[in-house]
């Protein structure tokens, strides 16, 4: 059997027959769409990932730092299952989408909206389950620890900023509004760690590099 066709390609390559520099052009944009095709599979794969860290970290908070009555502990608890049915949801649709880079764009703008829901829901859990007691350590990391989590595993710039940044928003307001009693030095460092984190992902995923939120 031979191991080259010797029939043409029926196929050729998209750049076959234009000028030198269009063909260069036309290569060049190809390569920048197969680079985008990646990294959206890339996004969306993280996000079973997402759906177990969240899942575990949310079983630990009830576990041991819940300190509030059954019932907003259960009513944060079904958010956060919720979160977790729909990122697993996301994950399930990008598998069947393949390597179309229409769909998994169409996916990844689905996934980035399913994460503002998940960091506004975990960020809920701030006034239905931490005790206004709760020093400012616990408090702290239950914002902080997914947001970092979530950064290291989703290779998106935008996808981790929106959850990052209703869940710094709601535990902000949960420390100043129930109130906390350590509701400033709780302030001041969530800000500064969560903005730490926002940074890191800034340099990490460039904007050049990220797909834009919205297409």
């Amino acid at each position: 059997m031979a191991l080259i066709d010797p029939q043409p390609s029926s196929q050729p390559f998209a750049g076959a027959g234009l000028p030198p520099l269009a063909a260069l052009t036309r290569l060049h944009e190809l390569h920048n769409e197969a680079s985008e095709t990646s990294q959206l599979a890339l996004f969306l794969g993280g996000a079973v990932h997402a759906a177990g860290a969240l899942t575990l970290m949310a079983m630990t908070v009830l576990t041991f730092a819940a300190d509030t009555a059954l019932q907003p502990c259960f009513a944060w608890a079904v958010l956060m299952l919720l979160a977790v049915g729909t990122l697993l949801r996301s994950y399930i649709r990008s598998t069947a989408a393949g390597f179309a880079r229409m769909p998994l764009m169409d996916a990844a703008k689905d996934l980035r909206a399913i994460l503002f829901y998940t960091g506004s829901a975990w960020g809920a859990g701030a006034f239905l389950v931490l005790s206004p007691a709760a020093g400012p350590a616990l408090a702290v990391l239950f914002a902080v620890l997914p947001s970092l989590m979530l950064s290291l595993l989703l290779k998106d710039r935008e996808g981790a900023l929106v959850f990052i940044v209703p869940v710094t928003v709601i535990s902000i307001a949960a420390a100043i509004l129930r109130p906390w009693p350590d509701a400033g030095l709780d302030t001041a460092l969530l800000l500064m760690l969560q903005s730490g984190i926002a940074a890191h992902v800034l340099m990490r995923h460039p904007a050049e590099v990220c797909p834009p939120v919205l297409r």
